[in-house]
């Protein structure tokens, strides 16, 4: 039986420092971890009609991209040294990029961003892009 003292466990005489979650690098990589594991739920599908592909995104911007770009779409604040996260509410932004190039940095990932590779459809990385579009203060709203 393992035995803690100390800040070590022990476990047949070999001792094992416990490493410390509260060290920047482990929480950054725990909480990856969260935001794969929001990505992995999020492309649960139901199914593919244009209402269902709608309902994806809006479930997959929330639990995916929402982390780290707000629910509001206005980006957050990144630890010291990283950049910030997109404002999607920035027109600038907005009119510098192409969807394409949205898709391309969803799949390959950006700066402190991870990619997500195939992870995605092509009908849902089109659902993600409608949705980042729509953070666009020069959009027209219904």
């Amino acid at each position: 039986m393992p035995r803690a003292a100390s800040g070590r466990l022990v476990y047949g005489g070999a001792e094992m420092v416990e490493r410390e979650l509260s060290s920047p690098g482990n929480a950054w990589c725990l909480a990856w971890l969260f935001v794969l594991l929001g990505a992995v739920a999020a492309c649960q599908r139901g199914g593919d009609g244009p209402e269902q592909a709608a309902e994806r995104s809006e479930r997959t911007y929330r639990t995916v991209c929402g982390r780290c770009h707000g629910a509001d779409g206005k980006g957050g604040v990144a630890p010291e040294g990283v950049n910030a996260p997109r404002n999607f509410r920035d027109a600038a932004f907005q009119a510098s990029r192409s969807d394409e190039q949205l898709k391309q940095v969803i799949r390959t990932g950006k700066g402190a961003m991870p990619g997500y590779g195939s992870l995605f459809s092509d009908v849902d990385l089109q659902g993600l892009v409608r949705k980042i579009r729509s953070f666009d203060p020069r959009a027209k709203k219904p």
